[in-house]
């Protein structure tokens, strides 16, 4: 069996291996930076860009696609053809170690650029693909860096994810659920829970505001029993619903970790990990499949489910969408 360990990468959270980390806001011109950098002012973005005159010859855009897919849903990736004179447009998959071509479609007719889109056919793994640019009169073949999707195998996995899901469809009903996912195979992890939320401003004309979105993912092990299959799906679960005070305020996301810190500060683990293992005891009555901490009880016990009661049906969209005025 697998162990777990902590891991912490960007705007994200990972758990069975998972700190939620401090989200990035963009500012008003470019980059990014922690919340308290970012307050829009009333002046206008002092970044600008520009160009004059038009391609030399047609390009292509970085490729843009999600990392984690599954073989049930359709999915896409999306690239931006400069220049687009009615040439090929080729997703090529690597296979055996021969890059074969999946999907096609056209760029448009004219036009300084537009985006193109190419569907990705159903093949479960983690495989390789790139974006081949056809040769025309207008330009030489151009070929993309190569990229990497994973698509979880929904059939081989089905009954398996039903499983899991019904452990926590109450407070994670929509959730997606990868399964041996490339980070949890190729890392002591049974399981891992995402949240990766940016804030862009925009205005609106009468002031700033932000534009928020989030992304929301769980990716468990395969061949876990009943027992760990329900903690771990749990435990993960817990995790989202962590991130989801963000959702109503930053003050709100704040003072919810601040009492988490507060009350799981002794141990050896990270706060967040302890818990959400209580709060997976919270559910399940049991401290059995416990990792980060088996001390569940009192303040821990009361905040564990204070955190399903205030925040595990709220917010519950994985791919939520929402503005919020600035400052």
């Amino acid at each position: 069996m697998k162990t777990r360990t902590s891991l912490v990468a960007g705007l994200a959270a990972a758990a069975l291996c998972l700190p939620v980390a401090a989200p990035a806001v963009a500012a008003p011109s470019s980059g990014s930076a922690t919340f308290a950098a970012q307050v829009p002012s009333a002046q206008a973005p002092s970044a600008r860009s520009g160009s004059v005159g038009g391609a030399a010859s047609a390009k292509l855009g970085k490729p843009s696609y999600r990392k984690l897919q599954t073989t049930k849903k359709r999915t896409s990736v999306t690239v931006r053809v400069t220049k687009p004179r009615y040439q090929k447009v080729a997703l090529q998959r690597k296979d055996s170690g021969k890059w074969r071509t999946v999907s096609t479609t056209r760029a448009p007719r004219a036009g300084s650029s537009a985006k193109v889109t190419l569907r990705v056919p159903a093949k479960a793994g983690n495989r390789a693909y790139r974006v081949v640019l056809g040769k025309s009169k207008h330009n030489k073949t151009v070929v993309s860096k190569s990229f990497k999707i994973f698509q979880s195998d929904s059939k081989k996995h089905a009954k398996y994810i039903a499983k899991a899901r019904s452990y926590i469809k109450k407070y994670c009903p929509t959730t997606p659920i990868y399964i041996d996912s490339p980070r949890v195979k190729d890392s002591w992890a049974i399981g891992m829970a995402w949240t990766r939320w940016k804030a862009t401003p925009r205005w609106t004309g009468k002031g700033w505001v932000y534009d928020w979105k989030w992304t929301q993912t769980i990716e468990l092990a395969s061949g876990q029993d009943a027992g760990q299959l329900r903690h771990t799906a749990i435990h993960e679960c817990a995790h989202i619903v962590q991130a989801r005070p963000i959702g109503k305020s930053e003050a709100a996301y704040d003072a919810s970790k601040k009492a988490e810190k507060k009350i799981f500060a002794k141990g050896a683990a990270d706060p967040q990990e302890q818990q959400a293992d209580c709060m997976a005891t919270a559910i399940t009555g049991s401290t059995r499949y416990n990792y980060y901490t088996s001390s569940c009880k009192g303040s821990r016990a009361k905040n564990a489910k204070s955190m399903w009661k205030k925040w595990g049906l709220k917010y519950q969209n994985p791919e939520r969408r929402w503005t919020t005025p600035a400052g």
